[in-house]
């Protein structure tokens, strides 16, 4: 029987495997007993004897037979025997040079397994992929993996030639730390392409490394982006300018000099918008159609110097467009970013990514030397239920097709991430052949992780997918789960997952490896339950009962998270998002967040009104998010209402006229996001909501840029009776001189009114 893959990579890739009677198979071990040995090159290099090594360990730990190693020049060496070689030596019935770099050649002739790699990587992959695709064995995650035991090690006939159709594979994260999970799933890392042991390459956001900004802004400005009138120091770089393409190239070329063995170097934008618009870099958009036009010319500029070396720069925010007229070098690499994209379908047929399929498209055509930066996890919450996984094999075909020669797939594969070991394996099988089936990976994958379990956790991960895809949730890597808390996460769905995991763990329980693989698994389902909780903190899925009157804490709640931090605790699941946020630190502000004090806030649960109403991407739960207890914590899209550039006007009635002492208000400041703290706010009382007595005003800072990232403003007002409190939010409505975005709309965050 023979299996060929997709023919969309010509002759470039070709797996098959011919399965022939009995009588032509290959015993390499049986009965404890074999007569097969290792032979290598007595002139082996480096990944040739790693590459040995490896098999002889394997074969032994799968049939307890050592079967011995030998140098072609040694007496011993002799038929059968694995022959393990790499370009230019090598047994193959294709030019070897074929098989470049990764790609390599597993072929069966005369009782001999002739084992030849490419140039690179490709004598380990041969052996590796040999071990898991004739031999069984799976490397799950670093440290963990599934070694068959065999008593006998019958092999058919082999010829299988494999060559990825991508150059460089990479999956983002710290699992490709590891040396032996590396060599098992094929991957790269920016390490072992841009950089060098003790010395950080060249790989993205170039620009202030290669013209620092303390080296050059003060005495020469005009090399720096002028925005809005303004030369900007940690902006982009004036590409017009002549003098900055010399310091650029002048830099390479001394860096190159000290590090002649790196072959990528990355000339590309810092990660801001703030790129020139001085009179001729805007003459040169306008004429390419697309700022990465200029770009181009100074990246094809610079490549020009090193025509050996492959120079990198990024397609990315506003370069992401081609340009109309250049096109890149043979030596310059595109890195195409999707940065912007609604991870729920798959790109070729998102809505919402029309732009980015023809921005794509474009370069595919005047470029057939792209690398794709893609992005697989939710940033902002590690451990959010995110379920893309439907769109991981699409994605990769079409990325192929479009001359994707090199990926780098961001999913911040670590432990405690959400389906890690399963995205970091299935991506890595998808860099190595688009068209793998991911079924059945995924089903061999869960089979062996899980164990007993795998058939619940497969339940739990096709309804996960299925609900999403039915209410076509919008899937944001900058998201949070509150904003499926009404479809894939809602409280039946919740509830259902959360009864998969019961029977999961019942079904491993014995077993404390596969229990802990199956709790980890559990945890983004109880860290929505927990995150959702938070936003209606007194609501039929909150935190709070009503018992005789008074809120109580949920047992139930409690109890779930106790098992939150147990799971956390006892794995060391630490990381919790892009910004460094530890379990310890959110389990802390967790509890500073869900001991709220009702009693006292005669402003809870009282009614709101905000003129105008806040803009609805960030209006929450509407005015009574301002007095529903919940205070507002850095994530600026949870419990926080938002204008932008607008003055607003809220009005809150208590219900009654009733003695006060004094009234809080909190707005927030997270200048990346161009939110900033108000000028000034104010408040008035009143009894009837007419007639308003004269208005107490509280000022922030002068210098918006020192103020803290929360502010409560707090008004004295020593028992006055009143019923009605209107306050008046003087919004700063732009961005000051200091921002990076001087002049550009800001907006203003409030939350959290409380009166006592």
């Amino acid at each position: 029987m023979k299996s060929v893959l997709s023919p969309v990579f010509f002759l470039l890739s070709v797996l098959f495997t011919l399965f022939a009677d009995a009588e032509d198979s290959l015993i390499i071990t049986r009965d404890g007993i074999s007569n097969y040995c290792i032979i290598v090159c007595d002139k082996a290099n480096a990944n040739e004897r790693t590459a040995a090594a490896i098999l002889q360990q394997y074969l032994f730990r799968i049939s307890g037979v050592s079967i011995p190693l030998y140098a072609d020049d040694n007496p011993a060496a002799k038929n059968p025997a694995f022959v393990i070689s790499a370009f230019p030596r090598g047994f193959c019935s294709e030019p070897a040079e074929l098989l470049k770099e990764d790609g390599y050649c597993i072929q069966t002739s005369d009782n001999n397994i002739y084992i030849t790699g490419g140039s690179g990587m490709g004598v380990i992959y041969g052996v590796t992929g040999f071990l898991e695709d004739y031999l069984g064995v799976r490397m799950l995650a670093p440290g963990e993996e599934f070694v068959p035991a065999m008593a006998d090690v019958i092999l058919p006939p082999i010829n299988d030639i494999q060559i990825p159709p991508a150059e460089i594979r990479i999956v983002n994260g710290a699992f490709s730390g590891d040396t032996l999970y590396r060599y098992f799933r094929k991957l790269n890392t920016i390490e072992d392409r841009w950089n060098e042991p003790d010395w950080r390459g060249y790989y993205v956001h170039t620009f202030s490394r290669l013209v620092p900004p303390e080296k050059y802004f003060n005495e020469h400005p005009e090399y720096f982006a002028l925005v809005n009138g303004n030369r900007v120091a940690h902006g982009q770089l004036c590409l017009s300018n002549p003098a900055v393409l010399q310091i650029v190239i002048d830099k390479l070329g001394s860096e190159m000099k000290a590090h002649p063995n790196i072959r990528y170097w990355s000339v590309s934008q810092n990660d801001n918008y703030e790129y020139c618009q001085c009179e001729k870099c805007r003459a040169m958009d306008s004429i390419e159609g697309s700022p990465a036009g200029l770009m181009l010319r100074f990246v094809n500029a610079v490549a020009e110097k090193f025509p050996d070396k492959t120079i990198t720069t990024l397609a990315y925010q506003y370069t992401r467009k081609p340009p109309l007229i250049t096109k890149p070098d043979s030596n310059v690499m595109i890195t195409l970013c999707s940065i912007e994209l609604n991870r729920t379908h798959p790109i070729a047929v998102e809505p919402g990514a029309a732009s980015f399929r023809e921005d794509m498209e474009g370069w595919g055509r005047i470029s057939k030397n792209i690398m794709m930066w893609d992005y697989e996890v939710q940033f902002s919450n590690y451990l959010t239920p995110f379920p893309l996984f439907n769109t991981l094999q699409p994605n990769l075909q079409y990325f192929t097709a479009n001359n994707v020669v090199a990926n780098f797939q961001q999913c911040n594969a670590k432990h405690g991430v959400e389906f890690a070991e399963l995205k970091s394996y299935l991506m890595s099988k998808l860099m190595w052949n688009p068209d793998v089936d991911v079924n059945a990976e995924t089903d061999g994958f869960m089979r062996h992780y899980y164990g007993a379990a795998a058939p619940m956790i497969r339940k739990y991960y096709d309804l996960l997918h299925a609900e999403c895809l039915r209410y076509n949730q919008f899937l944001d890597i900058y998201g949070n789960p509150v904003q499926a808390a009404n479809t894939y996460l809602s409280a039946e769905n919740i509830s259902e997952y959360s009864s998969f995991f019961d029977t999961a763990e019942s079904l491993v329980e014995e077993d404390p490896v596969l229990l802990s693989r199956v709790q980890i698994a559990r945890l983004p389902v109880m860290f929505a339950e927990i995150e959702i909780a938070k936003t209606e903190l007194f609501g039929l899925r909150g935190w709070y009962e009503n018992i005789d009157g008074k809120w109580i804490l949920k047992d139930r709640m409690i109890r779930l998270l106790e098992q939150f931090r147990r799971i956390c605790v006892d794995n060391d699941v630490n990381e919790f998002n892009e910004n460094g946020l530890t379990f310890g630190t959110w389990y802390e502000n967790t509890q500073r967040f869900i001991h709220v004090q009702t009693e006292g806030n005669i402003a809870f649960q009282k009614n709101a009104t905000c003129n105008p109403a806040a803009d609805e991407r960030y209006s929450a739960a509407g005015p009574a998010t301002l007095t529903n207890g919940v205070k507002g914590t850095e994530d600026y899209k949870m419990n926080w209402l938002g204008w932008e550039a607008q003055d607003v006007e809220i009005v809150l009635d208590l219900g009654a006229v009733l003695p006060v002492d004094s009234i809080e208000i909190s707005t927030l400041q997270y200048p990346k996001s161009w939110i900033l703290h108000p000028l000034s706010v104010s408040c008035r009382l009143s009894k009837d909501g007419q007639k308003y007595d004269r208005p107490q005003i509280a000022f922030s800072a002068e210098n918006l840029q020192s103020e803290p990232m929360m502010k409560t403003f707090v008004f004295s007002v020593s028992g006055k009776k009143t019923r009605y409190i209107k306050f008046n939010i003087n919004a700063t409505k732009t961005l000051p001189a200091w921002h990076n975005y001087a002049g550009m709309k800001s907006w203003v965050f409030v939350d959290e009114i409380v009166v006592k």
